[in-house]
């Protein structure tokens, strides 16, 4: 099983990178974590060529992340909750997939082919619902063929540290099951 992780937080050892750890050493098989605050990846510019051509002008980092999430049997996106959203450098690098969505919707031919499983992973500290983010994600998800998946939130992090969130590391651990499982079939 080969796991492709989208990490949008910048904290190293924040509440977002300690759940992610969790679920990686519960994982099957490979991973591979792409982290948005330190990757190379710009932003898509509109510039629409991905709906003439399926295929996207910018020439960086993202060429390989493409065959990564074409390869995967699953894909994590894990995030912090900034003002009810996705991080924005997350949302920068993930923007990029609109070339998939320009290949089902303008040429009838999915992108991606491969079902995957997915993960959602939110923390955040404060009162706010994640009700934005899990959407976002739902049309990321989508976007990249992910068919089923799994959210796990650790919210009142200001609070409760995802570390001593026991409801949260039990979700991780259900999580890790689910993923292995849908691949062990």
């Amino acid at each position: 099983m080969k796991t492709l992780i989208f990490n949008g937080s910048p904290r190293e050892n924040g509440d977002t990178a300690f759940l992610i750890e969790k679920l990686v050493s519960s994982l099957s098989g490979e991973t591979k974590t792409v982290c948005s605050y330190f990757s190379s990846v710009s932003p898509c510019i509109d510039c629409r060529r991905c709906f003439k051509t399926g295929l996207c002008c910018i020439d960086d980092d993202m060429q390989g992340i493409y065959r990564d999430i074409t390869d995967a049997d699953a894909i994590v996106i894990a995030s912090p909750v900034y003002f009810g959203e996705l991080t924005g450098s997350l949302l920068n690098l993930l923007s990029r997939i609109q070339v998939f969505f320009a290949s089902q919707r303008l040429f009838g031919e999915p992108f991606i082919k491969k079902p995957k499983a997915g993960l959602l992973i939110l923390c955040g500290g404060g009162s706010g619902a994640p009700t934005a983010a899990e959407e976002t994600a739902r049309m990321l998800f989508k976007s990249m063929n992910v068919r089923d998946f799994r959210v796990v939130r650790s919210l009142k992090t200001d609070d409760i540290p995802s570390s001593r969130d026991d409801a949260a590391l039990f979700a991780i651990s259900s999580a890790a099951k689910f993923l292995n499982e849908s691949f062990s079939k």
